[in-house]
């Protein structure tokens, strides 16, 4: 055989060796699934009865907002402003007054008594009108009150009563304390409220970036995932990264972009290449902000045994 010959027949035996090994690493194979991930965020404590509406009800910031009615008179107007001021002075709350769409809405009207509570206030009305359920929290985009008659006492009950439901704090059954559905001069500020607000929002607004569910399969070299993340924090985050590692290298990045206080999204992806030997795939989302809990932010799932 000539030299020449040879050398034909060897390229097409590398030719051969070649097209096979890029065979059998190429070809698909009976898929085999990861170990489902799944993350319970729910950690609401059970509160007292009669504490708030629903637990762990806070506005996303302790700097809060208002606005008040223009058709409210003087006198109710100073009384809104020691309301504010008065539970500022006992918690770590602050409020702002501004011109329109506060935070909390201020609206003011005229009513008389019924004749069998003409001892009591017709205190109003107050409550959250918007709210986003994250599982760790409720939270509050605003709220308001209506404030129906002036307060007689010296200091502003009627109106302490409702921003305290805007708040989200619920009537209880003591008689003495402000939240009791019919209110009176000596009633004052329940201390487990004062506490309660400071516990709340105490925690900083901060985005909580999650991994909630991540379910895969692999044929051969390529990863097929389906995986749902969500902010389950109390701002909204602007920008962050989904990585994914296999061996500890990195093979993917997906940009998350904008993510809204109790969003969810959903990633889909088919076909991600990866190495055939690989037993185990991780998560990571990745942000410059700083984040409620970093420990939900990672994943890691694993090949089930055959």
């Amino acid at each position: 055989m000539k030299f020449f010959d040879l050398i034909i027949l060897l390229l097409l035996v590398i030719l051969l060796a070649l097209s096979l090994y890029l065979l059998w690493f190429n070809i698909p194979t009976k898929p085999i699934k990861f170990e489902e991930y799944f993350f319970n965020a729910t950690e609401k404590s059970v509160p007292p009865q009669y504490v708030q509406f629903y637990p762990n009800m806070r506005f996303r910031n302790k700097e809060i907002n208002y606005s008040v009615s223009d058709k409210c008179d003087a006198k109710k107007l100073e009384e809104i402003e020691d309301a504010f001021s008065l539970i500022s002075s006992k918690t770590i709350l602050e409020f702002s007054e501004v011109n329109n769409n506060g935070e909390i809405k201020v609206f003011c009207s005229e009513i008389s008594p019924t004749p069998e509570e003409e001892d009591h206030f017709i205190a109003g009305e107050g409550g959250p009108s918007e709210i986003i359920d994250v599982e760790n929290y409720a939270v509050i985009f605003s709220g308001k009150i209506s404030l129906f008659r002036n307060s007689n006492c010296q200091t502003p009950n009627i109106a302490i009563h409702e921003i305290l439901h805007a708040l989200g704090f619920d009537h209880n059954n003591n008689q003495r304390s402000i939240m009791y559905p019919i209110t009176d001069c000596s009633q004052i500020i329940d201390q487990y409220i004062l506490d309660e607000i400071d516990k709340l929002y105490t925690i900083k607004s901060f985005p909580d970036l999650t991994i909630e569910r991540i379910s895969a399969e692999k044929s051969g070299v390529y990863l097929k995932f389906k995986i749902t993340i969500a902010n389950l924090g109390l701002k909204d985050s602007s920008n962050s990264v989904l990585t994914i590692y296999s061996d500890d290298k990195l093979v993917k990045e997906f940009d998350l972009e904008s993510f809204d206080i109790g969003a969810r999204k959903i990633l889909t992806v088919d076909n991600l290449r990866i190495s055939r030997s690989s037993t185990s795939v991780s998560f990571e989302i990745k942000s410059s902000e700083n984040d409620l809990n970093r420990e939900n932010n990672m994943a890691e799932i694993t090949l089930l045994n055959n």
